[in-house]
C-alpha cells in the first residue's frame, strides 16, 4: 500500500494549495459588487462514463446553450482526468457545476473547498469480476487472493463491504490501487484475481467473455451533479436554468432510451453494444432521497476511517445543498 500512501500524501499536499488559492479568490470575488453579469457557466465531469448520460445528452442536443441563449451567456464545457485538477478548478472559480461520482466531492469538501451535492444522475449497481475461467465461484473464495480497484472510491467501498457481509476481512485479501487502463491489463493477463470497477470497463469485459461478475458481489455506487456554493448563491437563476435542462434531460432519457443510449456511445467513443449492456446497471429515475444520502454518508466515513481525508464529513450538513436538504 506504499503507492497509495504516497499518492494521497501528494492529493493532501496539493489540497492544502488548493484550499489557500481559494480563500484569494473568494476574498477577490467578494470584493467585486453583487449583481454583476457573468459572461459563462462552467460546466465539467470527471473523465467520462455512462452515467454521465443526462449531462452528455443535454450537451450534444446543446439544451444548456439554448437555455442561455437569450441572456447571451456562453456555455464552457471543461473534462477532468484527475482530482487535483478539479479541486483546484472549484477553488479557483473556473468550473461552475461539476458531474462525479460521490467520493471526489467528499474529499474536496473535507479539504475545505466550498461544493455542493445538487442533484443526483443516477445509481450504478456493480459487482466484482474475475476471470471467466477462473475456479473463483463464490465471494468467499477471494480470500488470498489480489483484487485491483481504484482505492478511495466507491468501487474501493463497495469491495470491502461485500467481504465484510461474507465474514472476510481486507486482511484476508490483497488489494491493489490501480488506475482502470492499467488494472484491465493486469486483469486480462492474470496478474489479479479480480477486478472491481465502473461501466464501460465491466461491460466490455463481459462482452469479451474474459471476464465475469462474481454471484451476490454487488454494491452500488452514486453518480451525482455538485456545483461550487458560491455559484449557487451568486448566480440563483442560471444556476436553476442549468439544473432545470439537467431534469429535463434525465426525463427525455427515460422516454427515448434507444435514442439515448446511441448518443451516449458516440459522445464517449463506444460501441452501442457496451451502452446497452451498460443501461440496465443504471437506474436513471432514482432521487436524491435520504436513502442515497446514508449510502454518501457511508462512504464519507469509509473515507475519513481509511486515512483518505482528515476531516470527518457530515453530508447533510456540510455537504448537501440547502435546497436539495429541504425537499
Amino acid at each position: 500500500m506504499k503507492k497509495k500512501i504516497i499518492y494521497y500524501s501528494v492529493i493532501v499536499f496539493a489540497l492544502l494549495f488548493i484550499v489557500g488559492l481559494y480563500y484569494y479568490y473568494q476574498n477577490r470575488s467578494s470584493q467585486k459588487s453583487e449583481g454583476t453579469k457573468i459572461e459563462s457557466v462552467r460546466i465539467g465531469s470527471f473523465s467520462t462514463a455512462v452515467d454521465y448520460a443526462p449531462y452528455l445528452i443535454a450537451k450534444n442536443k446543446g439544451w444548456f446553450e439554448e437555455a442561455f441563449k437569450d441572456k447571451g451567456i456562453k456555455v464552457e464545457y471543461i473534462t477532468f482526468q484527475s482530482l487535483p485538477p478539479l479541486n483546484e478548478a472549484l477553488a479557483t472559480n473556473k468550473v461552475d457545476v461539476l458531474f462525479q461520482a460521490e467520493p471526489p466531492a467528499i474529499v474536496g469538501r473535507a479539504a475545505g473547498i466550498d461544493v455542493k451535492i445538487v442533484d443526483i444522475s443516477c445509481s450504478i449497481t456493480l459487482g466484482i469480476l474475475v476471470n471467466s475461467n477462473s475456479n473463483i465461484e463464490t465471494v468467499v473464495d477471494l480470500k488470498k487472493k489480489k483484487i485491483a480497484l481504484l482505492a478511495g472510491t466507491g468501487a474501493h467501498y463497495g469491495v470491502l463491504k461485500i467481504l465484510e457481509r461474507n465474514g472476510i476481512s481486507k486482511k484476508d485479501v490483497e488489494i491493489i490501487d490501480m488506475m482502470p487502463p492499467d488494472a484491465k491489463n493486469a486483469f486480462e493477463t492474470g496478474k489479479v484475481d479480480a477486478w472491481a470497477v465502473w461501466s464501460p470497463f465491466i461491460d466490455q469485459v463481459e462482452l469479451s467473455k474474459k471476464g465475469r461478475v462474481l454471484p451476490n458481489s454487488n454494491f452500488e455506487i452514486q453518480s451525482i451533479m455538485a456545483a461550487r456554493g458560491k455559484f449557487i448563491s451568486d448566480n440563483k437563476e442560471e444556476f436553476a436554468i442549468i439544473q432545470k435542462v439537467f431534469r429535463k434531460s434525465k426525463e427525455w432519457m427515460l422516454q427515448n432510451p434507444q435514442e439515448a443510449q446511441s448518443i451516449v456511445a458516440k459522445e464517449l467513443g463506444l460501441d452501442l453494444e457496451v451502452v446497452q449492456k451498460a443501461w440496465g446497471r443504471h437506474n436513471w429515475s432514482v432521487e436524491l432521497s435520504p436513502e442515497i444520502i446514508r449510502d454518501i454518508q457511508n462512504k464519507a466515513d469509509f473515507l475519513f476511517n481509511e486515512g483518505f481525508v482528515e476531516k470527518q464529513i457530515n453530508v447533510e450538513r456540510d455537504l448537501i445543498n440547502a435546497s436539495v436538504a429541504e425537499q
